[in-house]
């Protein structure tokens, strides 16, 4: 049974330009029947009426006219289309490569199976052997010979050990080591002196709740620096930022000042020409 096939659109558009839409609908459901029953649909009238399904009346009158048109054929009891019987022999063809196919894998599949079996056995009682060796060695040996071995097991142990003594030499001192502010400092507390004083050199104004906002804010942010210094450079760094926006400030405010004085002065100087000029006038 086919129940997939390729249908050539352009090829079935030239076939039924002179079909009603009703003919075509028929036509249609016809060669799907013919598939499905692999190029072998019996010329039965109410099993086609039922498996469509239409009317007694109107198949017999469509069938008679698709006959006429010359699309479907009826040769010795069956329905035939040309097409149709193509397709039908190549999906066989195809569906029987396949099938031979799968039998080969599986053929295939089942050879390595019994092949990987018997490698397991002989692999078993290879196993099996070498153990039987190594007992009968184990014990033959004296018991000196097991003190040594257990020595030396003793000192295979301990080597791993050394090893983590060499790996936990060579880290990074404890000045270096990545921690949080409060491994370092009381971020509620006094500025500590080496952070004051270069605050001082930079001229930075507010030293203590600057020092506070900074400390607290990478508290909340769960900050990691590079031990000491780390905590000491990033403090550098927010002392220059505040200094420039100081800085800044200032200007700025000196900007206005004499902007507004500027402005004042010119101010009284009109409002005096104007008073000059109507006292003249009088």
């Amino acid at each position: 049974m086919a129940e997939i096939y390729m249908k050539n659109i352009r090829d079935w558009r030239e076939a039924t330009l002179m079909l009603s839409f009703e003919e075509k609908g028929y036509f249609d459901e016809l060669i799907n029947l013919i598939y499905i029953y692999d190029d072998c649909l019996p010329d039965k009238d109410d099993l086609i009426c039922r498996a469509m399904p239409v009317h007694k009346k109107l198949h017999l009158r469509l069938k008679r006219k698709l006959i006429e048109a010359g699309l479907i054929t009826i040769k010795g009891g069956f329905y035939f289309n040309k097409r149709a019987s193509l397709e039908v022999e190549k999906i066989n063809q195809i569906s029987e490569r396949n099938k031979i196919k799968a039998l080969n894998r599986w053929a295939k599949s089942s050879k390595r199976k019994t092949i990987i079996n018997a490698d397991a056995g002989e692999g078993a009682d290879a196993v099996s052997d070498a153990n039987r060796v190594l007992n009968q060695k184990v014990n033959s040996e004296s018991d000196g010979s097991l003190i040594t071995k257990r020595q030396k097991n003793l000192t295979i142990k301990r080597s791993p050990n050394d090893k983590r003594r060499k790996k936990k030499s060579n880290r990074l001192p404890a000045s270096n080591a990545r921690c949080s502010i409060e491994d370092i400092l009381d971020p509620d507390g006094k500025v500590p002196e080496e952070y004051r004083n270069y605050a001082e050199e930079q001229g930075l104004s507010n030293t203590q709740r600057i020092f506070t906002d900074w400390a607290n804010w990478w508290v909340s942010e769960n900050g990691r620096k590079a031990g000491a210094r780390g905590w000491l450079a990033t403090w550098k760094a927010r002392v220059r930022k505040d200094v420039d926006r100081q800085r800044a400030k200032s200007t700025y405010k000196k900007e206005q000042s004499r902007a507004g004085s500027c402005t004042t002065a010119l101010g009284a100087r009109l409002a005096l020409d104007r008073r000059r000029d109507r006292q003249g006038k009088v």
